[in-house]
């Protein structure tokens, strides 16, 4: 017996040690001058990458710790990152003194993320006892946090890629639109302090809530506990889109019940914007509760939120309509009507979208997240209709004084412009009304001019489910699962008739290639000739049903020097055309549901980290993959037909990078190169060919793409007052082959496919080359910052049109005339290098108890105004003889943006 008893304890004796060796730590982070909690800060401890988060209260929670000394990291958007040595007791709970940060003024531009605190490490860390963590540094990237903010005007984006390539999450559940891929940045308008809480990851790095994607993800945190107790008001003055926002937020933090409750009201609002012709409205409501039970084990939150906006929109124009009006910021869309302002395209759109999230903590190390959301979207863009009637823009190149071979009829229409006439430069609405009156009174009711909205509807419903696993302090596994459904409908509705009684409902361009076969003309040969009214929907109108699942797991290794991930994602995704309307063109392939096209994919990605020390580290990346189609650019002409290219597949995605990451006390930020290859995409080209008279769908399938370059980003501080930051991209994005192309018109006459020439053209509407230098000065809560920024290597985006392999058939190389004509068609037009200076000033000022006034004033001068582009399209011409010197359409900045924002806390 005694024996036993001397195994039994000699046995569990260790365990029963180990048991009550581990020790509980509790604290708390609160503001060094406000004294106020601060929530949503990141606590790491280090050596283990163990992470929790500060509740709306500031407290956080550390468990089963071994006993000793152990480092924790305090991150955030709102805070300087710092720093904690604590001791670990054997039994018991550690409460810590509360941990003061310094908090960032909004207009700091979170400069100092990424910054290491000197107490961080020590000066020794290849002697040090603890592991080295790069989660903070790594997700803290200098180069994105600078370019995002002061190279975004000029329409940069990091290495060339788009908002289809970038994953939004809300409260766990993805939220980019199936259908175009991008995520509605509308559908959270006015609604700021809602949305500004979140994880973001970088590029293919991995995170907590998703596999990725090329372009990076971000997870907004709308959850009601997340939020600081109390309110927020604040009121800004702009001379943008709109000129006065307004926004009110309240959050009452968890309650002992475990409650808690965030609400929150905004609108912009602009009679007219700084833009002749535009006016903007909006109105934001946004709520959000959440439960927790059983200590915070189980958490239920719901969100929901509407951002109901209408604008008037500015148009691009031509670079001589620009010189002849003196106005670079001219505006085609918008003319007068009884002595007011009128814009012909108006945006709106309204999208409810609501979210259940649960967060399930199983034990001290697992944490499962799983959510459901759902999100209509009513989004309709209105524009001018005429039938059998001169075209109603005031800028259409027939009536632009280069149009016109006779040099009378080009001082003619040169004096018209530059007369400032709003009957010539602008839509002449009372023109419109006088040709439907002179229709009315010669006995047919049918409108001659009228104005359509063209509607884009969206139904989505997402399921998400994401499992967080730290086996132990090196080994840590996130996986998950989603699954979503999505419904575009996509028609267009009668807005205005302009004084006329009804539009006829039949093709204008199919009228004059076939006015001899009445079917053809017909949009829908269910109901031919048929008369359409107000709201009646005509034209075109279908749906896209589209569904797709997919099953990721990224894992993960840290230690002292080396970090490593790998993962896998494999995702499901099938899609098809529902027509409504058995178009005349195409009586077999327009009504009804369509082919159903399916698809599977897998994409695999690694990434490995090497740590010198604390401060310094290199990190590569690598990822390859395949992508499905998007729906939006899969069909010819999607209004009409069902019809896709034939053999349709995914694209196919490479992507590496290799960085060298500093972080000093003083010193901070990443040089880095990248290189993406992009194979066998899509891309649909959509324009009216002046010379054929009819719209054209022109879809380039097996598209080859290279984008590379090298990253710069560094911030330096010099005192607790002066810090520099300089950040900048010297890259190149451009075609690597000749694809192919189907030329597909809406009047069912052209149906051409042949070789485009591409190779070795630059990708358009984005600066390749851009850079930002910036100083800002802190001293007492009051903030002053100047940037400079540049802009390069802007190109103007290509029209296929001119690059047919057919146009060149027939060059002869010893005509000078052809050679000219051949120059001209196939050189790529660069927007000239150009910069912006910003000026910013602010300060935070603290009042008794926990109220605060936070003031920010910023200037956006554009001093090359003229010369700068924000994007543009080459105008398409078919026949070599035809000059192309009308160059391309183009948006030019506004040469002064200004900015005052005041915020109320309390």
């Amino acid at each position: 017996m005694k024996l036993k008893l001397l195994f039994f304890i000699t046995f569990f004796f260790p365990c029963l040690a180990f048991a009550q060796s581990a020790g509980t730590v509790k604290g708390s982070v609160v503001g060094a001058v406000s004294n106020e909690p601060v929530p949503g800060v990141i606590v790491t401890l280090t050596g283990q990458d163990r992470q929790v988060t500060t509740d709306a209260n500031g407290n956080f929670i550390l468990r089963n710790l071994q006993p000793g000394s152990h480092v924790i990291q305090l991150n955030s958007v709102l805070i300087t990152p710092k720093s904690v040595t604590i001791e670990v007791e054997k039994l018991g709970v550690t409460e810590l003194e509360p941990i003061k940060v310094t908090e960032l003024n909004a207009t700091e531009d979170i400069s100092m993320i990424g910054v290491i605190d000197a107490g961080m490490v020590d000066d020794d860390v290849e002697n040090a006892s603890q592991d080295v963590s790069s989660t903070v540094i790594l997700s803290n990237d200098v180069f994105l946090n600078r370019a995002a903010y002061q190279l975004s005007p000029a329409r940069f984006s990091p290495r060339g890629y788009t908002g289809s390539q970038e994953l939004k999450y809300i409260n766990g559940v993805e939220f980019n639109d199936q259908n175009r891929g991008v995520f509605n940045y509308a559908s959270v308008g006015a609604l700021n302090d809602m949305t500004r809480n979140g994880d973001v990851t970088n590029f293919t790095a991995p995170s907590t809530f998703t596999f990725g994607a090329l372009g990076g993800a971000e997870n907004i945190n709308m959850r009601a506990s997340s939020y600081t107790p109390g309110g927020k008001a604040t009121v800004s003055y702009t001379n943008r889109n709109y000129y006065l926002r307004g926004m009110f937020t309240y959050s009452t933090g968890l309650n002992e019940k475990g409650w808690a409750f965030t609400a929150s009201a905004g609108g912009r609002y602009s009679h007219e914007g700084n833009i002749d012709g535009t006016f903007y409205n909006n109105l934001a409501l946004a709520f959000s509760a959440e439960k927790q039970w059983q200590g915070g084990k189980h958490s239920l939150s719901m969100t929901a939120f509407v951002s109901p906006v209408q604008r008037g929109q500015q148009g691009n124009s031509y670079r001589e309509v620009y010189e002849l009006t003196d106005n670079y910021l001219y505006n085609p869309n918008w003319g007068y009507q009884n002595g007011k302002k009128r814009n012909a395209k108006v945006v709106t759109a309204f999208d409810p979208t609501a979210v259940i999230s649960h967060i399930w903590k199983i034990d001290d190390t697992t944490t499962l997240t799983t959510g459901v959301g759902a999100h209509y979207a009513r989004y309709g863009n209105t524009a001018l209709n005429w039938y059998n009637a001169p075209d109603p823009r005031p800028d259409y190149y027939r009536y632009l004084p280069s149009y016109f071979e006779d040099e009378d009829m080009q001082m003619q229409y040169r004096d018209l412009w530059r007369s400032g006439r709003p009957d010539f430069t602008q839509i002449n609405w009372d023109n419109l009304y006088l040709a439907n009156a002179n229709n009315l009174r010669a006995g047919n009711g049918a409108a001659v001019y009228m104005v359509e909205e063209r509607r884009s509807d969206l139904l989505e419903t997402s399921f998400n489910s994401t499992l967080n696993k730290q086996f132990n302090r090196h080994l840590g596994l996130t996986a998950g699962v989603g699954a979503r459904f999505t419904q575009s409908r996509q028609f267009k509705t009668v807005d205005d008739l302009l004084g006329s009684n009804y539009v006829l409902d039949i093709d204008k361009f199919a009228e004059r290639d076939f006015s001899g076969d009445h079917d053809k003309l017909q949009n829908d040969l269910n109901r031919p000739d048929r008369k359409v009214y107000k709201d009646g929907i005509f034209g075109y109108n279908f749906n896209l049903n589209i569904y797709s699942a997919n099953a990721w797991a990224v894992n993960r290794y840290t230690s002292r020097h080396w970090d490593y991930y790998y993962g896998a994602k494999l995702t499901y995704t099938n899609f098809r055309r529902d027509g409504k309307m058995r178009n005349g063109r195409y009586p077999d392939s327009s009504y009804g549901k369509g082919i159903r096209h399916q698809f599977t994919d897998i994409t695999v990605k690694g990434g490995l980290t090497y740590k010198f020390n604390g401060r310094h580290m290199l990190t590569a990346n690598i990822s390859y993959g395949s992508e499905a189609p998007l729906p939006n650019e899969a069909y010819i002409s999607p209004r009409i037909t069902d019809r896709t290219i034939d053999n349709m597949k995914s694209g196919r995605i490479f992507s590496a990078d290799l960085n060298y990451v500093f972080s000093m006390p003083q010193l901070a930020g990443r040089i880095g190169v990248f290189q993406t290859n992009f194979y066998d995409q899509m891309e649909r080209n959509s324009y009216y060919d002046g010379i054929e008279g009819t719209f054209i769908n022109h879809v380039l399938y097996g598209v080859n793409r290279i984008h590379r370059g090298l990253e710069l980003g560094a911030t330096y501080k010099l005192d607790d007052h002066w810090s520099f930051d300089l950040a900048g991209t010297i890259s190149e994005y451009y075609y690597s082959n000749n694809p192919d192309g189907v030329k597909h018109s809406e009047n069912g006459k052209i149906t051409d496919q042949e070789k485009v020439y591409m190779k070795d053209v630059y990708v358009g509407g984005m600066p390749q080359f851009a850079g930002t230098f910036g100083v800002r000065y802190f001293v007492n809560y009051w903030f002053l910052g100047a940037n400079v920024n540049g802009f390069a290597r802007n190109y103007i985006e290509v029209a296929p049109l001119r690059r047919l392999s057919s146009n060149y058939a027939s060059v002869n190389p010893y005509n000078p005339e052809q050679m000219e004509a051949y120059r001209t068609l196939t050189t790529q037009e660069r927007f000239p290098a150009a910069y912006t200076v910003d000026i910013s000033v602010g300060k935070i000022f603290y009042l008794p108890g926990r109220q605060s006034i936070n003031f920010n004033l910023s200037v956006n001068n554009l001093l090359n105004k003229k010369d700068i582009c924000t994007g543009g399209y080459e105008q398409g011409r078919s026949d070599l003889s035809y000059p192309a010197r009308f160059g391309g359409k183009y948006y030019y900045m506004q040469g002064l943006n200004c900015f005052l924002n005041v915020s109320y806390r309390f």
